[in-house]
Protein backbone atom coordinates (compact mmCIF):
# COMPACT_ATOMS: atom_id res chain seq x y z
CA UNK A 1 0.00 0.00 0.00
CA UNK A 2 1.16 3.53 -0.79
CA UNK A 3 1.55 5.90 2.15
CA UNK A 4 -0.46 9.15 2.05
CA UNK A 5 1.55 11.96 0.42
CA UNK A 6 1.99 14.01 3.61
CA UNK A 7 2.94 10.99 5.66
CA UNK A 8 5.40 9.86 2.98
CA UNK A 9 7.10 13.27 2.95
CA UNK A 10 7.51 13.22 6.72
CA UNK A 11 8.96 9.70 6.51
CA UNK A 12 11.39 10.87 3.81
CA UNK A 13 12.57 13.74 5.99
CA UNK A 14 13.05 11.35 8.91
CA UNK A 15 15.14 9.00 6.76
CA UNK A 16 17.27 11.89 5.47
CA UNK A 17 17.80 13.09 9.06
CA UNK A 18 18.81 9.59 10.16
CA UNK A 19 21.46 9.38 7.43
CA UNK A 20 22.79 12.83 8.40
CA UNK A 21 23.14 11.72 12.02
CA UNK A 22 24.93 8.55 10.91
CA UNK A 23 27.27 10.52 8.64
CA UNK A 24 28.39 12.34 11.77
CA UNK A 25 29.04 8.95 13.35
CA UNK A 26 31.47 8.02 10.52
CA UNK A 27 33.43 11.23 11.05
CA UNK A 28 33.48 10.98 14.83
CA UNK A 29 34.38 7.29 14.70
CA UNK A 30 37.40 8.23 12.62
CA UNK A 31 38.33 11.10 14.97
CA UNK A 32 38.35 8.97 18.13
CA UNK A 33 39.89 5.83 16.58
CA UNK A 34 43.12 6.19 18.59
CA UNK A 35 41.42 7.07 21.88
CA UNK A 36 38.78 4.34 22.18
CA UNK A 37 38.67 0.61 21.33
CA UNK A 38 36.01 -0.52 18.80
CA UNK A 39 34.23 -2.89 21.19
CA UNK A 40 34.23 -0.25 23.90
CA UNK A 41 32.69 2.32 21.57
CA UNK A 42 30.03 -0.18 20.49
CA UNK A 43 29.13 -1.03 24.08
CA UNK A 44 29.14 2.62 25.19
CA UNK A 45 26.94 3.56 22.23
CA UNK A 46 24.22 1.06 23.08
CA UNK A 47 24.57 1.39 26.86
CA UNK A 48 24.02 5.16 26.65
CA UNK A 49 21.08 4.66 24.31
CA UNK A 50 19.55 1.96 26.53
CA UNK A 51 19.85 4.07 29.69
CA UNK A 52 18.18 7.09 28.09
CA UNK A 53 15.43 5.08 26.40
CA UNK A 54 14.63 3.00 29.48
CA UNK A 55 14.61 6.07 31.71
CA UNK A 56 11.86 7.67 29.63
CA UNK A 57 10.09 4.48 28.59
CA UNK A 58 10.26 2.19 31.63
CA UNK A 59 6.49 2.09 32.15
CA UNK A 60 5.83 0.99 28.58
CA UNK A 61 8.57 -1.65 28.77
CA UNK A 62 6.98 -3.09 31.92
CA UNK A 63 3.54 -3.04 30.32
CA UNK A 64 4.75 -4.85 27.21
CA UNK A 65 7.19 -7.16 28.99
CA UNK A 66 5.30 -10.40 28.15
CA UNK A 67 5.40 -9.51 24.45
CA UNK A 68 9.10 -8.64 24.68
CA UNK A 69 9.85 -12.00 26.28
CA UNK A 70 7.83 -13.89 23.64
CA UNK A 71 9.59 -11.97 20.87
CA UNK A 72 13.14 -12.40 22.17
CA UNK A 73 14.47 -14.35 19.13
CA UNK A 74 13.74 -11.60 16.57
CA UNK A 75 14.71 -8.86 19.04
CA UNK A 76 18.03 -10.60 19.64
CA UNK A 77 18.66 -10.93 15.89
CA UNK A 78 17.89 -7.25 15.40
CA UNK A 79 20.20 -6.31 18.29
CA UNK A 80 23.06 -8.42 16.91
CA UNK A 81 22.74 -7.02 13.38
CA UNK A 82 22.53 -3.48 14.78
CA UNK A 83 25.42 -3.70 17.26
CA UNK A 84 28.08 -6.43 17.21
CA UNK A 85 27.76 -7.29 13.51
CA UNK A 86 27.24 -3.69 12.39
CA UNK A 87 28.89 -1.13 14.62
CA UNK A 88 31.84 -3.20 15.80
CA UNK A 89 33.07 -3.67 12.18
CA UNK A 90 32.49 0.05 11.54
CA UNK A 91 34.78 1.16 14.36
CA UNK A 92 37.38 -1.50 13.49
CA UNK A 93 37.30 -0.40 9.86
CA UNK A 94 37.61 3.30 10.66
CA UNK A 95 40.97 2.60 12.30
CA UNK A 96 42.54 2.00 8.89
CA UNK A 97 40.24 3.58 6.29
CA UNK A 98 38.97 7.13 5.91
CA UNK A 99 35.46 8.25 6.75
CA UNK A 100 35.01 9.26 3.10
CA UNK A 101 35.96 5.83 1.72
CA UNK A 102 33.83 4.10 4.37
CA UNK A 103 30.77 6.18 3.51
CA UNK A 104 31.16 5.49 -0.22
CA UNK A 105 31.34 1.76 0.44
CA UNK A 106 28.26 2.16 2.60
CA UNK A 107 26.43 3.32 -0.55
CA UNK A 108 26.17 -0.37 -1.49
CA UNK A 109 23.53 -0.75 1.24
CA UNK A 110 20.52 -0.75 -1.18
CA UNK A 111 22.18 -3.56 -3.17
CA UNK A 112 22.61 -5.63 -0.04
CA UNK A 113 19.01 -4.90 0.96
CA UNK A 114 17.85 -6.36 -2.36
CA UNK A 115 20.09 -9.41 -1.93
CA UNK A 116 18.96 -9.99 1.65
CA UNK A 117 15.35 -9.55 0.52
CA UNK A 118 15.94 -12.39 -1.92
CA UNK A 119 17.56 -14.56 0.76
CA UNK A 120 15.11 -13.86 3.59
CA UNK A 121 11.91 -13.16 1.65
CA UNK A 122 12.46 -15.49 -1.30
CA UNK A 123 12.14 -12.74 -3.91
CA UNK A 124 13.51 -13.54 -7.37
CA UNK A 125 15.90 -11.05 -8.96
CA UNK A 126 15.32 -10.04 -12.58
CA UNK A 127 18.26 -10.18 -15.00
CA UNK A 128 18.57 -6.38 -14.96
CA UNK A 129 18.80 -6.47 -11.18
CA UNK A 130 21.56 -9.09 -11.32
CA UNK A 131 23.52 -6.90 -13.76
CA UNK A 132 23.00 -3.93 -11.44
CA UNK A 133 24.32 -5.89 -8.47
CA UNK A 134 27.44 -6.86 -10.42
CA UNK A 135 28.04 -3.27 -11.55
CA UNK A 136 27.57 -1.87 -8.02
CA UNK A 137 29.87 -4.48 -6.50
CA UNK A 138 32.44 -3.60 -9.19
CA UNK A 139 32.26 -0.04 -7.88
CA UNK A 140 32.87 -1.25 -4.34
CA UNK A 141 35.89 -3.27 -5.55
CA UNK A 142 37.19 -0.20 -7.41
CA UNK A 143 37.08 1.84 -4.20
CA UNK A 144 38.58 -0.86 -1.97
CA UNK A 145 41.49 -1.39 -4.39
CA UNK A 146 42.07 2.37 -4.83
CA UNK A 147 41.39 2.13 -8.55
CA UNK A 148 43.67 -0.89 -9.07
CA UNK A 149 41.36 -3.92 -9.34
CA UNK A 150 44.29 -6.10 -10.38
CA UNK A 151 45.47 -5.96 -6.78
CA UNK A 152 42.65 -8.37 -5.89
CA UNK A 153 44.95 -11.13 -7.16
CA UNK A 154 47.40 -10.24 -4.39
CA UNK A 155 44.63 -9.46 -1.89
CA UNK A 156 45.96 -5.94 -1.47
CA UNK A 157 42.71 -4.42 -0.23
CA UNK A 158 42.65 -2.38 2.93
CA UNK A 159 41.40 -4.55 5.78
CA UNK A 160 39.34 -1.63 7.01
CA UNK A 161 37.34 -1.58 3.79
CA UNK A 162 36.38 -5.22 4.19
CA UNK A 163 35.17 -4.53 7.72
CA UNK A 164 33.02 -1.68 6.39
CA UNK A 165 31.46 -3.96 3.77
CA UNK A 166 30.67 -6.50 6.52
CA UNK A 167 28.96 -3.75 8.51
CA UNK A 168 26.98 -2.72 5.43
CA UNK A 169 25.74 -6.28 4.92
CA UNK A 170 24.66 -6.43 8.57
CA UNK A 171 22.77 -3.13 8.27
CA UNK A 172 20.94 -4.39 5.20
CA UNK A 173 19.98 -7.52 7.13
CA UNK A 174 18.67 -5.39 10.02
CA UNK A 175 16.58 -3.29 7.64
CA UNK A 176 14.95 -6.36 6.06
CA UNK A 177 14.44 -8.04 9.45
CA UNK A 178 12.40 -5.03 10.58
CA UNK A 179 9.55 -6.66 8.68
CA UNK A 180 9.24 -9.16 11.55
CA UNK A 181 9.48 -6.70 14.43
CA UNK A 182 6.76 -7.39 17.06
CA UNK A 183 3.65 -5.64 15.79
CA UNK A 184 2.32 -4.81 19.26
CA UNK A 185 5.42 -2.97 20.49
CA UNK A 186 5.33 0.85 20.31
CA UNK A 187 8.37 2.26 18.44
CA UNK A 188 10.21 3.57 21.51
CA UNK A 189 9.54 0.38 23.47
CA UNK A 190 10.86 -1.67 20.56
CA UNK A 191 13.99 0.48 20.34
CA UNK A 192 14.45 0.28 24.11
CA UNK A 193 14.47 -3.52 23.94
CA UNK A 194 16.89 -3.58 20.99
CA UNK A 195 19.20 -1.06 22.70
CA UNK A 196 19.28 -3.02 25.96
CA UNK A 197 20.01 -6.26 24.10
CA UNK A 198 22.60 -4.46 21.95
CA UNK A 199 24.44 -3.34 25.08
CA UNK A 200 24.30 -6.86 26.54
CA UNK A 201 25.63 -8.63 23.44
CA UNK A 202 28.42 -6.08 22.92
CA UNK A 203 29.55 -6.16 26.57
CA UNK A 204 31.55 -9.44 26.19
CA UNK A 205 33.43 -7.96 23.22
CA UNK A 206 34.34 -4.89 25.26
CA UNK A 207 35.36 -7.18 28.12
CA UNK A 208 37.73 -9.15 25.89
CA UNK A 209 39.27 -5.90 24.65
CA UNK A 210 39.79 -4.74 28.21
CA UNK A 211 41.44 -8.04 29.13
CA UNK A 212 43.80 -7.60 26.17
CA UNK A 213 44.84 -4.16 27.41
CA UNK A 214 42.64 -1.88 25.29
CA UNK A 215 41.70 1.29 27.19
CA UNK A 216 39.81 4.54 26.68
CA UNK A 217 42.02 7.63 26.72
CA UNK A 218 39.50 9.87 28.41
CA UNK A 219 39.09 13.54 27.52
CA UNK A 220 36.22 16.00 27.25
CA UNK A 221 36.08 15.65 23.42
CA UNK A 222 35.94 11.86 23.73
CA UNK A 223 33.11 12.04 26.27
CA UNK A 224 31.20 14.42 23.99
CA UNK A 225 31.81 12.14 21.02
CA UNK A 226 30.41 9.12 22.87
CA UNK A 227 27.35 11.12 23.90
CA UNK A 228 26.74 12.11 20.29
CA UNK A 229 27.14 8.51 19.12
CA UNK A 230 24.82 7.22 21.85
CA UNK A 231 22.14 9.91 21.73
CA UNK A 232 22.30 11.40 18.24
CA UNK A 233 23.44 8.56 16.01
CA UNK A 234 21.63 5.86 17.98
CA UNK A 235 18.53 7.12 19.81
CA UNK A 236 17.49 9.85 17.36
CA UNK A 237 18.95 8.13 14.29
CA UNK A 238 17.18 4.81 14.89
CA UNK A 239 13.89 6.46 15.82
CA UNK A 240 13.95 8.33 12.51
CA UNK A 241 15.06 5.31 10.46
CA UNK A 242 12.67 2.79 12.01
CA UNK A 243 9.72 5.12 11.52
CA UNK A 244 10.71 5.86 7.94
CA UNK A 245 11.05 2.14 7.12
CA UNK A 246 7.69 1.48 8.79
CA UNK A 247 5.97 4.00 6.52
CA UNK A 248 7.82 3.55 3.21
CA UNK A 249 9.13 -0.03 3.42
CA UNK A 250 12.70 -1.38 3.33
CA UNK A 251 13.40 -1.06 -0.39
CA UNK A 252 12.07 2.51 -0.56
CA UNK A 253 14.08 3.46 2.53
CA UNK A 254 17.31 1.91 1.22
CA UNK A 255 18.00 4.60 -1.44
CA UNK A 256 18.16 7.27 1.26
CA UNK A 257 21.59 5.80 2.08
CA UNK A 258 22.68 7.48 -1.20
CA UNK A 259 22.84 10.66 0.87
CA UNK A 260 25.76 9.23 2.85
CA UNK A 261 28.31 9.92 0.07
CA UNK A 262 27.03 13.50 0.03
CA UNK A 263 27.09 14.17 3.76
CA UNK A 264 30.24 12.35 4.86
CA UNK A 265 32.84 13.59 2.34
CA UNK A 266 31.76 17.15 3.12
CA UNK A 267 32.12 16.51 6.87
CA UNK A 268 35.41 14.68 6.29
CA UNK A 269 36.73 17.67 4.36
CA UNK A 270 35.56 20.08 7.07
CA UNK A 271 36.73 18.18 10.16
CA UNK A 272 39.32 15.58 9.06
CA UNK A 273 41.06 17.24 6.10
CA UNK A 274 40.16 14.25 3.91
CA UNK A 275 40.22 14.51 0.12
CA UNK A 276 37.92 12.94 -2.45
CA UNK A 277 40.13 11.14 -4.98
CA UNK A 278 39.40 10.18 -8.59
CA UNK A 279 38.99 6.51 -7.67
CA UNK A 280 36.27 7.54 -5.19
CA UNK A 281 34.33 9.26 -7.96
CA UNK A 282 34.69 6.35 -10.40
CA UNK A 283 33.63 3.84 -7.75
CA UNK A 284 30.61 5.78 -6.59
CA UNK A 285 29.60 6.29 -10.24
CA UNK A 286 29.59 2.52 -10.77
CA UNK A 287 27.67 1.98 -7.52
CA UNK A 288 24.99 4.49 -8.49
CA UNK A 289 24.74 3.02 -12.00
CA UNK A 290 24.23 -0.42 -10.51
CA UNK A 291 21.64 0.87 -8.08
CA UNK A 292 19.70 2.55 -10.89
CA UNK A 293 19.62 -0.74 -12.80
CA UNK A 294 18.31 -2.61 -9.77
CA UNK A 295 15.66 0.03 -9.12
CA UNK A 296 14.21 -0.34 -12.62
CA UNK A 297 12.80 -3.81 -12.02
CA UNK A 298 13.10 -4.48 -8.30
CA UNK A 299 9.77 -5.04 -6.58
CA UNK A 300 9.37 -3.15 -3.31
CA UNK A 301 9.87 -5.02 -0.09
CA UNK A 302 7.01 -4.71 2.37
Amino acid sequence: MTAPRGKAWIAALLLAAAVLLWAGNWVIGRMIRLDAPPGGITFARWAIAACVLLAFNAASVRRHWPLIVRSWPILLLLALTASVFQHLPVYIGLRTTTATTASLLNATTPIFILLMGGVLLGERLASTVVVGVVVALAGAVWITTRGQPGSVVHWAMEAGDLWILLATLSWATYTVLLRWRPAGLPPLTFLSAVAALGALVSLPVAGVEYALGERFIWSLPLAGSLLYIGLGATVLGYICWNRGVEVLGASRAGPFMYLMPVYTPLMGWMFLDERVEVFHLVGIGLIFAGILLTRREARPLP
